[in-house]
């Protein structure tokens, strides 16, 4: 796995866009696979779980394999993710961290202020080229 560190506009609406700092992390095959098994495996003990429950086994089973092998397969492909983003908010001026660590890696991104509650656009006009695969 590498990781780099952009440098991208937090934005707010009539307001000085300031920096925040992003660090991607590119997973490796063996990590996506690794990532893609937890989230079926987590499917797979659920629908053991409600195994033995009367009733709600016709549902609860099929439905939990299903998205388990769903959301699995998601995650499979996700070859970029977010390891942190931090910045400081336009409106009000507080370093935060984004909330953005563990999900897909993709720009622009719609985030909220911790502190004032305000809309803010994470890498609005950035273009980034991903590396040749």
């Amino acid at each position: 796995m590498s990781t780099r560190s952009l440098m991208v506009p937090l934005a707010g609406f009539g307001c000085a866009p300031t920096e925040a700092r992003v660090t991607v992390e590119s997973l490796s095959l063996r990590a996506r696979l690794a990532r893609g098994a937890a989230v079926a495996g987590a499917g797979l003990a659920l629908a053991v779980i409600a195994l033995p429950i009367p009733l709600v086994h016709f549902v609860m089973v099929p439905a939990a394999l299903l998205l388990g092998i769903t959301f699995g397969a998601i995650r499979l492909g996700q070859r970029e993710i977010f390891s942190s983003a931090e910045g400081a908010c336009p409106f009000c001026a507080t370093r935060q961290r984004l909330g953005l660590a563990g999900r897909v890696f993709r720009l622009p991104r719609r985030v909220f202020c911790n502190n004032c509650q305000r809309e803010l656009d994470l890498g609005r006009d950035v273009r980034i080229s991903s590396p040749p695969v």
